[in-house]
């Protein structure tokens, strides 16, 4: 499963405009060009298609830290079907027509094993830059073991959306920052309404890399070792229960859409968004679209509930840029890039482009927080930022998400058809014949 923009897992969407306040900082002077550097100085951005529109935003902030630092920046958007084999296949013949290029999660660590990449971190420390601007979780996801082979292109996370017109029609209070598993339960048993074909819940992308993955975290749970070689769910009687839980709310409770629900909703609708149901746990990327079927009024947002203990966490993710290690124009191209992070850079119309800043401070201005307006999306981004977790990246990829999603023994147990305990057992036994097949360089 590859992360794309097109694809959207987890922030991955066209971010609405922000506005007639944000289109004003968008276009206009730039500061003056930076300090003269060694080296070339024009440099080839190269993203995979999204929206004309979108592309113009991005393209635009591109050309703006090509003059914001005295280089001249050309810039490609290619398909997104071969775009990793292309970057592959440049490399491996000693070259790149990307000095900068997008990443998809599951491509960075066996791009980086291979050399394909810069160590960012390396400029990061020598310019000083303040890495705890970064949603940490959104930062390390593209780093392995000391090795910073990405920064974040936009990030973003894991949020409870829910429809209070619904709410109110149930007579049903709003979920809020501090509710918990217990008031979930409470709430989706006052929500169902099955004769109706009303459900209370939709959990999206229910995998242990994700959705599933905060169940286990926030009941005090662990997916994997400090190492991340060796799959410690299926021995863990938290981890066990947090899964649990999500399993049941489909398959005890039933409180999610039946399949025979489902096959009413029209091709590409969402169950919250057709109205089918009330709370909808997915990524952030879901805002625009449920706000545009619902209504602004009718739309607000949670973080995923506390666990027994108190542990609260979320999901966090994104894309992610990369500088080629093959570039010749090396320090032109970090140039540009870490001033997409600045100030200047950041409230250009890159602003507009992304599904959610990738630095901390954006994601707290006026410009962005217009979308927002009347939302609780502020409770959700403090959680990414003070317990957020990242997508399980590992160097095998979608392999490993494979393993702990629908469409392995997890899956089994979501559909009824095997008990939880015995489907974790199964993954994390899955999961560890696959990091026993890792090569030395990968350890």
């Amino acid at each position: 499963m590859n992360t794309r923009i097109t694809r959207r897992t987890l922030v991955m969407s066209v971010a609405p405009a922000a506005g007639a306040a944000l289109a004003a900082c968008s276009v206009g002077a730039t500061q003056a060009p930076s300090k003269e550097f060694e080296g070339p100085k024009e440099i080839s951005w190269v993203g995979y298609q999204s929206t004309p529109e979108r592309q113009a935003w991005f393209e635009e902030s591109f050309k703006l830290s090509g003059k914001a630092n005295g280089v001249n920046v050309n810039v490609t958007w290619e398909g997104s079907a071969d775009f990793w084999t292309k970057r592959q296949a440049e490399y491996a013949g000693g070259m790149t027509s990307a000095d900068i290029m997008v990443l998809n999660s599951d491509w960075v660590l066996p791009g980086g094993f291979n050399g394909m990449f810069v160590d960012h971190g390396e400029y990061l420390r020598r310019d000083k830059v303040d890495t705890k601007q970064y949603y940490k979780a959104g930062l390390d996801m593209w780093a392995w073991k000391g090795k910073q082979w990405a920064l974040p292109l936009q990030a973003g996370g894991e949020i409870v959306l829910y429809n209070k017109k619904m709410f109110d029609e149930r007579g049903v209070k709003y979920p809020n920052r501090d509710w918990t598993y217990d008031d979930l339960l409470a709430a989706c048993q006052k929500l169902n309404n099955p004769s109706q074909n009303k459900f209370a819940i939709d959990i999206g992308q229910n995998g242990l890399h994700y959705m599933m993955g905060t169940f286990v975290y926030n009941f005090g749970g662990k997916l994997l070792n400090d190492a991340k070689d060796k799959a410690l769910y299926g021995d863990d009687a938290s981890s066990i229960q947090g899964a649990e839980l999500d399993v049941d709310l489909h398959v005890k409770y039933r409180y999610t859409p039946t399949p025979e629900a489902r096959a009413t909703l029209p091709s590409g609708t969402a169950a919250f968004d057709a109205g089918m149901v009330a709370l909808n746990i997915d990524g952030s990327f879901r805002h625009a679209p449920a706000r545009q079927a619902i209504g602004v009024a009718n739309l607000d947002f949670a973080p995923p509930p506390k666990g027994p203990k108190g542990h609260q966490t979320a999901t966090v993710g994104g894309n992610g840029w990369a500088i080629s290690s093959v570039s010749k124009a090396k320090e032109a191209a970090w140039r540009c890039l870490k001033w997409m992070h600045t100030k200047e850079g950041m409230l250009t119309a890159q602003l507009k482009a992304v599904s959610w800043p990738p630095v901390i401070w954006a994601a707290s201005t006026p410009e962005w927080l217009e979308i927002f307006k009347g939302t609780h999306i502020d409770d959700c981004s403090k959680v990414w930022q003070s317990g957020g977790h990242d997508l399980m990246v590992l160097p095998e990829g979608s392999k490993a998400w494979a393993i702990g999603d629908n469409r392995g023994p997890l899956g089994a147990a979501l559909r009824g058809e095997i008990p939880t305990r015995q489907a974790m057992q199964e993954s994390a036994r899955q999961m560890n014949e696959l990091f026993s097949q890792r090569p030395a360089n990968w350890k």
